[in-house]
């Protein structure tokens, strides 16, 4: 009886340790994925990205904290009637043509270069998590200051871009220029 126990037990770790892993994506993904979601909302790109009818395209490079939340958000919201499409990419030439590229604190600083370049000049809003981002050329970086996510905005670098993101949006946002980055 005992042994039959513990072949049951082990037999259950086992099948447990063979199962694929659920993903879970905690409440700061979640939240900042419905943050990604506003930036489309409240951000105008110039004509020659802005297709009527084409989907705003959302890049996640390297690996991906969101889970399926993203593509949720894809499959039930437009912004002004255009879908949403969900890209991961691991090279960062395949950046072009997204609208919105999001870069996960995860991702090495010594790669963060590639990405810059991948998208220098091109009206690609550039948003990451890692200290600095907009200091770097980022749009946007996300920080979690107590428990709250929060967002900066580098509109020096949004105006490079011909970005034109809504005043509502830059209002809650911590606002950085190249200039006080370059201190």
């Amino acid at each position: 009886m005992v042994l039959a126990l513990v072949l049951l037990t082990c037999l259950t770790h086992a099948a447990k340790a063979q199962s694929p892993p659920s993903v879970v994506v905690n409440r700061e993904y979640t939240i900042k994925a419905a943050f990604l979601y506003h930036f489309l909302t409240y951000t105008e790109w110039p004509d020659s990205r802005a297709g009527v009818e084409a989907p705003l395209i959302v890049a996640v490079y390297g690996p991906d904290p969101f889970g399926a939340v993203l593509d949720k958000i894809a499959a039930t919201k437009t912004v002004n009637n255009r879908p949403i499409e969900v890209r991961r990419i691991a090279d960062p030439a395949d950046a072009n043509p997204c609208h919105l590229l999001f870069v996960p604190g995860a991702v090495a600083h010594e790669e963060l270069g590639a990405v810059f370049a991948a998208v220098r000049g091109l009206p690609v809003l550039l948003v990451g998590e890692a200290d600095g981002f907009v200091d770097r050329g980022g749009a946007a970086e996300f920080y979690v200051e107590g428990n709250r996510v929060r967002f900066a905005f580098n509109t020096d670098v949004v105006d490079e871009r011909e970005l034109k993101v809504s005043s509502k949006l830059l209002s809650l946002a911590k606002i950085v220029t190249s200039k006080q980055a370059s201190k």
